[in-house]
């Protein structure tokens, strides 16, 4: 199986020049580009994924609808793949909106992920039980009003949310602070109201 090689960046966004391994990128600390889209639903529902607990980082926590990193020499059109890898949409590049581009620092136990999150966001109205979950990346797919979002990421509390699991079953949830990447929560409230302002506009 062949390694998965990242594109090391400088602190400004820049490309080093040097590419190196996904593990060595991640306990060496350094910045590389990721991919995030937010899938919105009826112009009101944001989508989450519970990631599987066979990820390195952040296991069976919610987060983001897709994420995935750029490989060395990636461009957009070739990242959007992550979307069909993990839950089984298909998506142009074209039909994405940029939303900006957010530059994270995040610290773990023999890790520190540094990224320069490149953030997209595409409205979907498929129903929950139209996508096909690789239960290798992404365990359940869930749908919560926006404002709930914001709110439970910013205030904490609570907010149950329909959802779907990648063995094709109902799996509804009632979400808490506990589910959410704590490290994310303040990166999380600032690109859901961006969206808010994109919804409205």
């Amino acid at each position: 199986m062949l390694t998965e090689q990242f594109d090391v960046l400088d602190e400004l966004g820049n490309w080093t020049g040097q590419t190196k391994a996904r593990a060595d990128v991640h306990r060496d600390g350094d910045w590389h580009r990721s991919f995030h889209l937010w899938l919105i639903k009826d112009n009101q529902y944001v989508l989450f994924q519970r990631r599987s607990k066979f990820k390195d980082l952040e296991p069976k926590k919610i987060d983001v609808t897709v994420g995935g990193h750029f490989g060395a020499g990636e461009t957009i059109r070739q990242v959007v793949r992550e979307a069909e890898e993990e839950i089984g949409l298909y998506v142009c590049s074209k039909d994405l909106y940029y939303l900006d581009t957010f530059q994270v620092e995040r610290t773990y136990e023999g890790a520190v992920d540094r990224e320069f999150q490149e953030t997209y966001v595409m409205k979907s109205d498929r129903p929950l039980d139209h996508y096909h979950l690789n239960c290798q990346e992404v365990t359940v797919l869930y749908e919560v009003p926006i404002d709930k979002a914001i709110a439970l990421y910013r205030d904490g509390g609570f907010t149950p949310a329909n959802g779907f699991d990648c063995q094709q079953r109902v799996n509804n949830a009632l979400l808490t602070a506990d589910d959410l990447i704590e490290q994310a929560r303040e990166d999380v409230v600032r690109t859901l109201e961006r969206i808010k302002v994109w919804l409205a506009s």
